[in-house]
């Protein structure tokens, strides 16, 4: 399959921003622009939220390259949004656009730091069916109706974002079972013909048991079922497991998004 990777970044950057206002606290913030000088971008800002971890901190910008002309100067205008809302650590997670060189040089200009060693690779398939799995563990989709008593015996493992996000729009969300007890979650997003896999999880003691490769062939499935063209998921490049289940499901990297730091005080960070 070929995939123009500046039209999936694009449709990911607002896809990233649907899921960021879908699972956050109702106090998160969000601005989105589509125009000079500031850009064709998304601003999320989590008050109060500090962690030293992009994948875990939700006040960022996301832009791909310079699109919807974005300028230097439209860059410090976003940045200041950070400086009025009282926060002093974002990310910018920067993908596939027009003149990447520029905006990587505004970047570090503004005195922003990229993460050396952890590269954020984004995955694509067909809608093809997904190979079999064989595993004693089942997946059922999980009701609205079910999921504060299904919560209650994951022992704490289910993500918050994942239980913020049940019941929201184009989302449908999996739980993998031995028997009747919860050891896995994950879940699907729909969003302009793309089908989205995300919030995978396996509670530590049952890792290894082929959980993850049947939800992602279970999320597959939906996903055709309700008209997806492509099918998308991120993970970071040092959680093998993950990556190496989305390429055996075939999934294949289509780009790196490249992320920086506002404060390059703490070296590693995911």
């Amino acid at each position: 399959m070929v995939i123009d990777k500046v039209a999936l970044a694009r449709t990911v950057l607002r896809l990233n921003a649907y899921m960021d206002k879908r699972c956050q606290p109702p106090a998160l913030i969000q601005y989105t622009f589509e125009e000079a000088p500031l850009g064709a971008v998304c601003v999320s800002i989590s008050p109060g939220e500090e962690s030293p971890y992009a994948s875990a901190n939700y006040t960022r910008i996301y832009l791909c390259g310079a699109d919807g002309e974005l300028t230097a100067e439209g860059l410090e205008r976003l940045f200041k949004l950070f400086d009025d809302a009282g926060v002093s650590r974002f990310f910018v997670w920067l993908s596939p656009g027009p003149n990447m060189d520029a905006v990587r040089t505004w970047l570090s200009g503004a005195g922003l730091w990229r993460a050396p060693h952890v590269a954020f690779p984004t995955l694509a398939r067909d809608n093809s069916a997904a190979a079999p799995v064989f595993t004693e563990l089942e997946v059922r989709e999980l009701a609205v109706e079910d999921a504060t008593r299904v919560f209650e015996h994951t022992d704490g493992w289910a993500w918050p974002e994942f239980q913020r996000s049940v019941g929201a729009p184009r989302m449908t969300h999996f739980i993998a079972y031995d028997g009747d007890r919860p050891v896995g979650s994950a879940a699907l997003c729909v969003f302009e013909e793309l089908g989205y896999l995300c919030m995978a999880f396996t509670a530590e003691s049952d890792r290894r048991r082929g959980a993850q490769q049947l939800l992602i062939s279970k999320r597959v499935e939906k996903a055709t079922a309700l008209g997806c063209r492509i099918l998308v998921s991120e993970t970071l490049s040092f959680l093998k497991s993950s990556l190496g289940n989305l390429r055996q499901a075939g999934f294949e990297p289509v780009y790196d998004k490249e992320v920086y730091r506002s404060k390059p005080d703490q070296k590693n960070f995911r």
